[in-house]
């Protein structure tokens, strides 16, 4: 097992964004959280990596266990702990614009890592060459599109051999027919193993990778199951109510 939340909350002042989150994640396997607007789908992956610190709960990640039961405080080191352990590509890309592709992608492995830049830059290479992107390393993110910009998180993220890797919503900001390129990506990464967890508004592509889907709701997990199960066999109304929402609007 790479991930194990128990109890997980959140609250942004008195307003309470997670309400007691339950969720293991095994390794290899692909979970997708999918909800409404405003569900706390963000804030869950979010905290998985500890972006956002829960206020309550424990979580464990990759063999580090950290407990916030009452607020409690983590040591800096465990928090960077986890950290490492994880990648996090974002739905607005968050590349370094005044950095080239093959810089943006080595930055965390030379800097973080202490990998030589040599040894960096050929991981690099690697990874735009699995992303379609070979020819485009001398590239700024100005010069490319939103889906290749995209891709080349992907691989930044990827660099770092994380345990997890985290997807906010990695096509939500991209025009239509951009979305497949990086959604082609994602799928690949899953076929070989890669341990995601994916929050996105793509049905269909939910379907395709996913392991585990998690449906959210109001800050809680209102369904869990096989893609079959969630997707196609809702057992709560809430969750059928959401999907034919969906429905209707396309």
């Amino acid at each position: 097992m790479i991930l194990q939340m128990t109890n997980v909350k959140k609250a942004f002042g008195r307003h309470e964004v997670l309400k007691g989150i339950d969720l293991t994640l095994n390794k290899g396997k692909v979970l997708v959280i999918i909800g409404p607007s405003g569900s706390g789908k963000s804030t869950l992956l979010r905290c998985m990596n500890l972006l956002e610190t829960p206020t309550d709960g424990q979580l464990s990640l990759g063999g580090v266990s950290l407990d916030f039961a009452g607020g409690r405080k983590s040591a800096k080191n465990a928090v960077l702990e986890i950290r490492k352990r994880t990648g996090m590509v974002f739905q607005s890309y968050n590349l370094f614009p005044h950095r080239t592709v093959l810089e943006n992608i080595i930055e965390g492995p030379v800097i973080v890592q202490r990998k030589p830049v040599e040894v960096a830059k050929l991981r690099a290479i690697e990874l735009l060459r699995k992303v379609g992107l070979a020819d485009k390393a001398d590239a700024y993110p100005h010069q490319l599109s939103g889906g290749q910009q995209q891709r080349v998180g992907i691989a930044r993220a990827v660099a770092m051999d994380p345990e997890l890797l985290l997807f906010d919503e990695p096509t939500s900001a991209l025009d239509p027919e951009l979305v497949g390129e990086v959604l082609k990506v994602i799928r690949e990464l899953a076929a070989e193993g890669m341990t995601m967890a994916v929050v996105t508004h793509e049905m269909k592509f939910a379907g395709e990778v996913a392991d585990q889907v998690v449906f959210m709701d109001n800050g809680l997990i209102v369904e869990s199951g096989s893609p079959d199960q969630v997707l196609k066999r809702p057992a709560n109304e809430r969750t059928r109510m959401f999907l034919s929402r969906l429905t209707d609007t396309k």
